[in-house]
């Protein structure tokens, strides 16, 4: 053998040479060429499926690609496209490989499942107490919530906020919150409305006391059983000296 020469890659040309000798080392060469050629496409697996909750993160995940004479196939994405409703729709995305010598493997395709499954949040007001002259009382409410995915939150109390409510009497409510795809949760709080209560206050380092109060007239007396006569302008809070006479108040309503 003379010599062997490597050219090319796709295809690759290997030639070799040789040279042989006789007796009086007279000498005669030839040569043999080899084409070795590359036509078989690389093999890509796709990630398996996966289903993932909407309004959390996720990617697709790189096809595994191998070849008969390539090292490091190149993997291209060359579409996505999407199917379903808001609620429940999938994500399609297609690859092929390509070897070094541009063969394209068959496609091969991960599809992922966006399911939205988690009901909103949501967050009730504190338990009511309203203290009120009147027979009755119109309460209003604020309810907040929010979700992973849907903008469209339908909100609903019952009873319904603004609704009348007897005084004397403790209603509770309940709260659904429904996001776009039919997820619901609840949550609940108490209304209780009764007559307005007094409560006093006292400021020992101010030698005072506060009197405060939702609603009804202040009134005082010298003694526990009157006579009571109503405190012109007084409006809650109402400060008075701790020092003094004993003055007894309530709250009348009219």
């Amino acid at each position: 053998m003379l010599n062997t020469v490597t050219n090319g890659l796709c295809p690759q040309v290997i030639t070799r040479t040789w040279i042989a000798y006789d007796c009086c080392t007279n000498s005669s060469t030839c040569s043999q060429t080899v084409t070795v050629i590359d036509t078989t496409p690389p093999t890509i697996t796709c990630a398996p499926d996966k289903t993932v909750q909407c309004g959390t993160p996720w990617t697709f995940d790189l096809p595994t690609a191998t070849d008969n004479c390539c090292t490091n196939p190149v993997v291209n994405a060359v579409l996505t496209y999407t199917n379903g409703t808001p609620c429940d729709y999938i994500v399609s995305r297609i690859y092929v490989a390509y070897d070094c010598c541009q063969n394209q493997s068959l496609a091969c395709t991960q599809r992922v499942t966006v399911v939205d499954t988690i009901p909103p949040t949501i967050t009730c007001p504190t338990n009511m107490v309203i203290d009120t002259c009147n027979t009755n009382a119109i309460v209003t409410w604020t309810v907040l919530a929010t979700d992973n995915c849907s903008t469209n939150i339908t909100v609903t109390s019952t009873p319904p906020s603004g609704s009348v409510f007897a005084r004397g009497t403790t209603t509770k409510v309940l709260v659904t919150a429904t996001d776009g795809c039919g997820n619901t949760n609840t949550c609940d709080f108490k209304v209780t409305v009764e007559r307005p209560t007094l409560t006093i206050v006292h400021n020992p380092g101010l030698h005072t006391v506060t009197l405060i109060w939702s609603d009804g007239i202040l009134q005082v007396a010298d003694n526990v059983l009157g006579p009571y006569v109503d405190v012109p302008l007084a409006t809650s809070p109402y400060t008075v000296p701790a020092v003094g006479p004993h003055r007894f108040y309530r709250l009348r309503c009219p």
